[in-house]
């Protein structure tokens, strides 16, 4: 163990915690065990899990929820690991199919008619958009959509793209011999640490370990996120969109126009029986089954035609047919999962009105992780939160304990956590007003420099509208450009104020005086009418507040409260705008314990001339912590 805690940052001398956390994983490691850690923002925790499983020289698989921890595992952490431990390290990032560029398809593309190149690129201009793909299709090694800056339009990648549910795999595509996937694939396969994200190790889970290679370890970073994920991964969808999908590419092939016709008349019915029902759970699948067989009856009709064909091999027109026969059946195997489903899957409608998506989300993930995730594999499962209910949810039983190491952070004399008492409670009609009267004065005190967090697009939209009008500051809001673009103006201009709901409340990286305040409007529980959450709240009965809504509430709120602080010279307030917070007495310490242990206040001059103090000090970084 010296040689592996040596290895560590200064040794382990002046992180405790990473020390600590180095320790248990070591011990899972050696025991093939589960263990669960919560590790605070500032422990350094990629290096304390990092250096035990390297150490042990068994194969690794490293799942993310975020695309940046995955680049900063691969570019930096793993190499810095590999060189204090004198090792040769070998480590590979894998994501799922859709990520790389399809050669066969970007030429199949390049040969089709203008009309055809039109209708796939969603009417964008072919001499635009195609150019500049095949452009940088002539020069890539990885063939990774990360490399396009911009981002081409959805339309547009899912013309040279595939998913894995049409992808007939190398030996049997004509350009499987440079696949960007299959080179992905056989990298991953011999490397020592292989780093992926939550989503593609649950449709690994799914598919009985079809994906990744076998290993001896999972790591899953940032953790919190894992039952969401693999309670989505472990399902089964079906919308319009995809059933005519599949009519689009059979339209490309087959001369027999009534099998295409039939399959966008299934996906019209199936939008028109969805649309009303978005948001909702589906009790009773009665009214839709007949609409959803006949869909697959034509999906079957579709699979019996495409059989009779016999194309050239290796012919572009058999790669067609050969995509288009797996997504027709893999379409008929996903309506029978749904028409099939158990007592315990929760059937629900996603989406919009407009593209509504029927999904079958199983509540009971113990089976698949029985078989293919805890026998005879260390497993660690580590985030800067986790909640208690964690281990339920993931079959581990009421004995699996979390163990808890501390952030190397002084947040007492680096943060307030300010909450005003006196602000209406969230349903009065008056609190949006009193919220966005309370972000105005802190704001300006803090010359922009926020992060200012909803529960509802309706609510950040109107205090947009609001601030833009009152406040001489950039203001910033999702949805006028795409994510990495927002982050990146707003670290460009201090001054900026960046308004979001629930995908910026975790996994963003705000470090330095760019930062120094995050609003929160009200306290995160889900809403009574999210179908997935309502069967958990059921199925817990009476103790549903405890084990379903507390438990979201904590781990959102935390990581919402951990945007702030992220390294040790960072300083701030976090202003949660929910007077529950400091009035509700069931549950309020709760919640307050979650977070980070900042200096509390309910005194909106203190927090001013806080936030104030830091606006000066901001141009020579001097200045000293909360009094």
């Amino acid at each position: 163990m010296t040689k592996v805690t040596s290895a560590l940052p200064g040794g382990g001398e002046s992180r405790p915690g990473q020390l600590r956390m180095a320790e248990l994983v070591a011990d899972a490691v050696a025991d093939r065990a589960a263990v669960l850690v919560e590790a605070g923002t500032g422990t350094g925790k990629s290096l304390a899990y990092l250096v035990p499983v390297v150490a042990s020289g068994r194969r690794a698989v490293v799942a993310t929820a975020t695309i940046a921890l995955q680049s900063q595992l691969v570019e930096s952490d793993v190499p810095l690991v590999a060189k204090a431990l004198d090792r040769p390290v070998s480590v590979a990032l894998l994501k799922g199919r859709r990520n790389y560029l399809c050669r066969q398809r970007l030429a199949e593309l390049q040969r089709s008619k203008r009309e055809e190149q039109l209708q796939l690129l969603g009417g964008r201009n072919p001499d635009n958009h195609l150019a500049e793909v095949v452009a940088w299709a002539a020069e890539t090694i990885d063939g990774d959509r990360e490399e396009l800056d911009p981002s081409p339009p959805e339309d547009v990648w899912s013309a040279v793209s595939v998913g894995a549910d049409e992808c007939p795999g190398a030996s049997r595509c004509p350009s499987g011999g440079e696949c960007f996937s299959e080179q992905a694939r056989q990298r991953a396969a011999a490397a020592d640490v292989i780093v992926t994200n939550q989503h593609y190790y649950g449709l690994d889970l799914a598919s009985s370990g079809a994906l990744l290679p076998e290993h001896d370890v999972v790591v899953f970073d940032e953790a919190h996120q894992l039952p969401e994920v693999l309670g989505a991964t472990c399902g089964t969808e079906l919308g319009g969109g995809r059933i005519r999908g599949v009519g689009r590419r059979v339209r490309a092939i087959l001369t027999d126009d009534d099998l295409s016709a039939d399959l966008d008349r299934s996906a019209i019915d199936l939008d028109e029986l969805l649309g009303p029902l978005v948001g909702h759970a589906i009790d009773d699948l009665g009214p839709l089954v007949s609409a959803i067989v006949l869909a697959r009856d034509r999906a079957d009709k579709v699979i019996a035609a495409l059989r009779k064909l016999e194309p050239a091999e290796g012919s572009d027109v058999a790669a067609r047919i050969e995509r288009t026969n797996l997504a027709a059946t893999r379409l008929v195997a996903d309506i029978d999962a749904i028409l099939e489903a158990e007592d315990s899957d929760v059937i629900w409608v996603d989406g919009r009105p407009e593209q509504p998506v029927l999904r079958r989300t199983p509540l009971e993930l113990d089976a698949v992780l029985d078989d293919g995730l805890w026998p005879d594999r260390t497993v660690v499962l580590t985030s800067a939160t986790l909640p208690d209910g964690i281990t339920v949810q993931l079959g581990l039983g009421d004995d699996a304990a979390i163990e808890r190491v501390g952030s190397p952070f002084d947040y007492p004399g680096l943060g307030l956590l300010y909450c005003p008492t006196e602000l209406p409670p969230p349903r009065n009609e008056a609190n949006r007003r009193a919220v966005q009267d309370e972000m105005i004065a802190l704001i300006g005190a803090a010359g922009g420099r926020t992060l200012g967090l909803f529960t509802s697009y309706g609510a950040m939209s109107e205090a947009a509208e609001r601030l833009d009008d009152e406040l001489d500051l950039p203001v910033l809001v999702q949805g006028e450009a795409p994510k990495s673009v927002l982050i990146e103006r707003f670290k460009a201009d201090p001054s900026s104020v960046l308004l979001a709901t629930l995908s910026f409340w975790q996994g963003i990286d705000l470090p330095g005086s760019t930062l120094t305040l995050v609003t929160i409007d009200r306290l995160p529980f889900p809403r009574p009418d999210e179908p997935v959450t309502q069967a958990r709240r059921d199925r817990a009965g009476r103790w549903a507040f405890r084990d379903v809504d507390l438990p979201r509430a904590q781990t959102l709120l935390a990581q919402a409260a951990g945007r702030l602080i992220r390294r040790g010279d960072d300083r701030g307030v976090v202003a949660v705008l929910d007077p529950r917070l400091a009035t509700t007495k069931s549950y309020r310490w709760e919640l307050i314990r979650a977070l980070p242990p900042f200096a509390r206040t309910k005194d909106r001059q203190q927090v001013l001339e806080f936030l104030r103090r830091l606006d000066a000090e901001a141009g020579d970084g001097s200045g000293t912590g909360p009094q």
